[in-house]
């Protein structure tokens, strides 16, 4: 049985910071580097079953911040569109997808891994 494709990514993220993110998920996409999150759309693009219309990952937004002090581990929804332009027709579409991410944070790193399930239905 193949395995699902993984993600991890560590983010340095200062403890006033971290709090903050509680109350304001999007603040982590701030904190993000360009490189982090040029590898986060490389990872949803190289894993999309279907490629035709240059897919293009764009718009990312933050839901669903959760973390638990006991355990020191957490949870973030990670939204995003995957657009498409087919240049032959002119016909564009866009779509909503996510990835759920679960991680722990230690010594002001977050240290997060999910797994992207495509939702591709024929």
């Amino acid at each position: 049985m193949p395995t699902q494709p993984t993600i991890t990514i560590e983010i340095s993220v200062p403890l006033s910071l971290f709090d903050k993110c509680r109350e304001r998920p999007i603040i982590l996409l701030d904190i993000l580097t360009e490189q982090q999150i040029g590898h986060i759309k490389a990872f949803v693009f190289d894993n999309l079953e279907d490629k035709d219309g240059a897919p293009e990952v764009d718009s990312l937004d933050i839901s669903f911040f959760k973390y638990s002090e006991e355990e020191r581990r957490g949870s973030f929804r990670l939204h995003f569109y995957i657009n498409r332009r087919f240049c032959c027709s002119d016909v564009e579409s866009s779509r909503q997808d996510y990835i759920d991410f679960q991680f722990n944070y230690t010594h002001e790193i977050l240290h997060a891994s999910a797994i992207y399930f495509n939702w591709n239905l024929m």
